[in-house]
């Protein structure tokens, strides 16, 4: 039987927004925006100022180190002009190092509730989005992360009104739940629960079974206190799950995919980074993941 998640509302008091400055940040920095007004948060505008350049100039380092921070200076402060920021409060942090370190330090000294990133697939913060950044953001923030990916369209920034939130039935996937409860009672979301059966069953009956028992599980998920506009919609499909989610998605309209993650290189236990990678690459809809406790 599934383990029925008491709801606890979530607090989002803190936001950190880990920016390159690319045209897919400014995405991000608008989800930053309209979520921290809505949670009342203080936004902290975050960007690391890459050392690689000392790695490979000599000599010349500092230089094109000082270089390096002017640039991001100057592109902190235009973001900053950006007109909704003015009556929000926030915070610029500008450091050298390693994105991951930078950000880790961060969300540990100033209790961060929220990671908010935009990826594109190639440079910026990310470094081709399979390497190392983005998967040490995601697998290890011990805060929840929403990346917004570059085919991302963000239908309404003042609220998500469709919510998918896929799980395997792991305990790393329950604390996901609670953040896809609250999100979708507080925002008044139509929520989809989605479970993929990557199995191949013997038989059609089999597979009607498989349906019959996961679609259970996934509604006793649910609990009896929340308020929620209509009923959450349970799905179960079969194959593959990046190809799932992100079908599932579109054809939900979702605007919001809701994922556990886990530490040890894995999502909700069991799926790769390669799956997530796709997810993240491919959904046309921002994607919270959220770490096993």
């Amino acid at each position: 039987m599934a383990t029925q998640v008491k709801l606890s509302r979530i607090a989002i008091g803190k936001i950190l927004l880990a920016t390159d400055f690319s045209p897919e940040s400014q995405n991000a920095l608008k989800c930053a925006i309209s979520l921290a007004k809505r949670y009342e948060s203080k936004l902290f505008l975050t960007h690391a100022i890459s050392e690689e350049a000392s790695l490979t100039a000599g000599d010349a380092w500092p230089a094109m180190t000082d270089i390096a921070r002017r640039n991001a200076e100057k592109s902190m402060a235009e973001l900053e002009r950006t007109e909704e920021l003015q009556s929000l409060p926030h915070e610029v942090v500008m450091q050298s190092g390693e994105t991951w370190e930078v950000l880790s330090r961060l969300v540990s000294d100033q209790n961060i509730d929220l990671i908010i990133m935009g990826t594109h697939g190639s440079g910026g913060i990310d470094k081709l989005m399979l390497g190392s950044t983005a998967e040490k953001v995601v697998r290890h923030a011990t805060c929840p992360v929403l990346t917004i990916g570059p085919h991302v369209r963000l239908l309404s920034l003042e609220r998500f009104g469709n919510i998918l939130y896929a799980t395997d039935f792991s305990s790393g996937s329950l604390r996901a739940l609670n953040y896809a409860l609250s999100l979708a009672e507080e925002d008044r979301a139509e929520l989809t629960l989605l479970h993929i059966i990557e199995s191949n069953p013997v038989s059609e009956a089999e597979l009607v079974e498989w349906k019959r028992r996961d679609g259970e599980r996934l509604s006793q998920l649910v609990p009896t206190d929340i308020d929620l506009p209509s009923k959450p919609e349970i799905e179960v499909e079969t194959g593959d799950p990046a190809k799932e989610i992100v079908r599932l998605a579109d054809t939900r309209n979702a605007e919001l995919i809701v994922m556990g993650s886990h530490s040890g290189g894995t999502v909700s236990t069991h799926l790769p980074w390669t799956t997530l990678h796709h997810i993240l690459q491919q959904a046309h809809c921002p994607v919270l993941t959220v770490r096993a406790t």
